[in-house]
């Protein structure tokens, strides 16, 4: 069974241009939608790579918007495959043109039965574990601000803040093997900050870089960005917590775009911020409930699904991983699910990338490689 999570860059754009949503070159926030010929190229370029990839279940970041638009699409590039939907009328609770769906091989879903997690679960379930997530989805963040106190301007003071998802994560369940599986599908906060600032030399260091008016005023809303985008890795935790005090090991995975904010390594260091991951792998103090990542013994050079040229730290390498897939002890080689993920099982699609690359061009594929992970049944399960 082939698990691959892959965020598609804008979809909705191309698939609204094909489908008749959208007219060619019509603005449509945050950007123009393409020319009819380029939104057909892409979605060609699509349906490409996920054939090559042949996935049994996708997980699908930045797809089109609604689930009607999922539904066309998925008959259109998928069609072996059964779009997971909600029941009429439960909300998915995802706002904006960037839809996240599961696709499962329909041969597949015969035998499993999938299905999604109301997101009132979620959120039940996350507020029982952690005191400061309220049943209504939002929790509180301590954000900084620069304030101008007096006549001394751009004082950093913190403010407290409501917040919640833009993207609620979206949960397949289904069975196998006697047993429940989850997979948390997620497109965590964007590092997006709606400011900018230009671009540290090299050579210049970041004490005197910091001191400009217009990157205290970036580091500030960068700041901002990563508090919240680590909380919204710590309700995932707290959902995963929480299922451990239902049952003693279950089979969870977490996958999906998992984004960074901007300066990653310069914001842990001068700021003492969490690492993403960090967070949503838990403590090795609690080893049962700590998170294996599926790129553990993927090569190093090759462990990157994204090219982003950082800003605020110029000397770190744009090659970097934005899209990962985690797991719990269950699915490890001395686990007890009926499902496991063996030795060099993850890996990044960068083969089959560069394949629909080489015949449709990479911008039309996206700005993010797939990753996929093979789940093989156990053969004597505890």
């Amino acid at each position: 069974m082939k698990l691959t999570a892959w965020n598609a860059e804008w979809l909705d754009s191309s698939w609204g241009v094909v489908s008749g949503k959208y007219q060619p070159g019509q603005r449509v926030f945050p950007h123009k939608v393409p020319s009819a010929a380029d939104a057909r190229k892409k979605i060609d370029a699509v349906k490409d790579l996920i054939a090559r990839m042949a996935p049994d279940i996708l997980f699908l970041c930045e797809g089109p918007e609604s689930v009607e638009d999922a539904e066309a699409f998925g008959a259109e590039v998928l069609p072996d495959h059964t779009l997971i939907k909600r029941p009429s009328g439960e909300n998915y609770f995802v706002q904006g043109r960037q839809g996240l769906w599961f696709f499962v091989r329909s041969s597949l879903a015969a035998l499993i039965s999938p299905s999604l997690v109301p997101v009132e679960t979620w959120r039940q379930f996350a507020s029982s574990a952690s005191s400061s997530i309220k049943t209504d989805g939002t929790w509180m963040v301590s954000i900084p601000r620069l304030r101008t106190i007096g006549d001394v301007v751009d004082v950093p003071v913190s403010e407290r803040a409501s917040h919640n998802y833009f993207r609620h994560p979206q949960t397949l369940r289904f069975d196998f093997g006697g047993a429940r599986h989850e997979v948390i599908g997620a497109h965590l906060k964007s590092k997006f900050t709606r400011s900018s600032a230009r671009k540290r030399r090299d050579d210049e260091s970041f004490e005197d870089y910091a001191k400009l008016a217009k990157v205290k005023a970036f580091l500030a809303k960068a700041h901002q960005a990563r508090v919240k985008l680590s909380s919204e890795a710590m309700n995932v935790r707290a959902y995963i917590d929480q299922r451990f005090k239902q049952e003693a090991d279950p089979s969870i995975f977490v996958v999906g775009d998992l984004n960074d904010g901007p300066g990653k390594e310069l914001m842990e260091r001068e700021y003492l911020l969490h690492d993403l991951i960090s967070n949503l792998q838990g403590e090795v103090f609690f080893a049962r409930r700590f998170l294996n990542h599926a790129l553990f013994d993927f090569p190093g050079e090759l462990r990157w699904t994204a090219h982003f040229k950082d800003t605020l730290d110029p000397e770190r390498d744009p090659n970097i991983l934005l899209d990962h897939i985690l797991f719990t002890q269950a699915v490890t080689s001395s686990g007890t699910s009926p499902l496991q993920v063996k030795s060099g099982g993850g890996f990044v699609e960068h083969l089959a990338f560069e394949e629909s690359a080489s015949v449709f061009g990479a911008d039309n594929l996206s700005d993010h490689r797939p990753v996929s992970v093979i789940l093989s049944p156990r053969a004597n399960p505890q």
